[in-house]
């Protein structure tokens, strides 16, 4: 049983704002070691499950988030860039994802940390017509290989989202928001406890095919409205891609993968 662990940062216990977020600001290296020790209760779950091998994608704003040495031993790291492909080692060899440490699309109310890709570029996503987030993207990169999602943690409003796409799939909501950068957030022992036993279900689930992969069918359209014209104004010309006004784009094709990367997304 082969185990995919992408994680993010904004989703974690106890992060609400973005000085935890961003590298050599003040609170971040707190939340590296939060987000690392989420991690960590999610592997000691999937062991617990009957993981055979997993792997750990770094995910947050390029990698190196994770504190190396605090990383459970019987995990392998995906981290560093620039990267062939965002989420190297996601291939039909893998079992189940999991998503750790995720944030709602941008735009969500009372949704901690919100955004799709970019806080600062970017205003809406739809794939194929439907308004998706990270959690959308990543489980249809994981669709692609015929893998499943089958654990998401993160806030209330992340978890909304992720069920309403993906089901009866496991969750862990790590806090209530009230605002971007206002929540209720369990105490960081509290979200790791509970965060293993969901890992734990969530492979023993996966082992009785409980879960089924989240595939977008081609052809394949990928709409970005972006918060200003200038990074529509980017892509003006480029393969693939259409502009449908001044600030938003299209990207069609018959593969995924390939739309993805055309505007940067894997």
């Amino acid at each position: 049983m082969k185990i995919y662990i992408i994680t993010d940062l904004e989703g974690v216990a106890g992060i609400v704002i973005e000085e935890q977020t961003r590298p050599g600001a003040k609170y971040y290296d707190e939340a590296r070691l939060l987000l690392t020790r989420e991690v960590n209760a999610a592997v000691e779950g999937a062991l617990d499950g009957g993981a055979d091998e997993i792997l750990v994608n770094d995910g947050h704003n390029g990698g190196f988030n994770i504190m190396l040495e605090e990383l459970h031993e019987e995990a392998k790291l995906v981290h560093g860039v620039p990267r062939t492909f965002s989420l190297v080692g996601l291939d039909r060899g893998v079992d189940v994802v999991f998503l750790i440490g995720y944030h709602a699309m941008a735009g969500t109310p009372r949704a901690v940390l919100d955004h799709t890709m970019s806080s600062l570029a970017i205003h809406d996503v739809y794939l194929n017509g439907v308004k998706v987030g990270e959690i959308g993207l990543m489980a249809a990169i994981a669709g692609y290989y015929d893998v499943p999602v089958g654990l998401v943690t993160g806030c209330e409003k992340a978890c909304e989202e992720a069920r309403k796409l993906l089901g009866d799939v496991e969750f862990v909501v790590t806090k209530r928001g009230y605002g971007r950068n206002y929540a209720i957030t369990l105490s960081p022992k509290k979200a790791r406890k509970l965060i293993r036993e969901a890992s734990k279900r969530a492979v023993t689930r996966a082992k009785k095919g409980e879960f089924k992969p989240f595939r977008v069918e081609s052809p394949v359209e990928l709409k970005i409205v972006y918060n200003k014209t200038v990074f529509a104004d980017s892509f003006e010309g480029k393969p693939m891609i259409e502009r449908l006004d001044s600030r938003t784009i299209l990207c069609r094709g018959d593969d995924l993968l390939k739309v993805l990367r055309a505007v940067g997304f894997c």
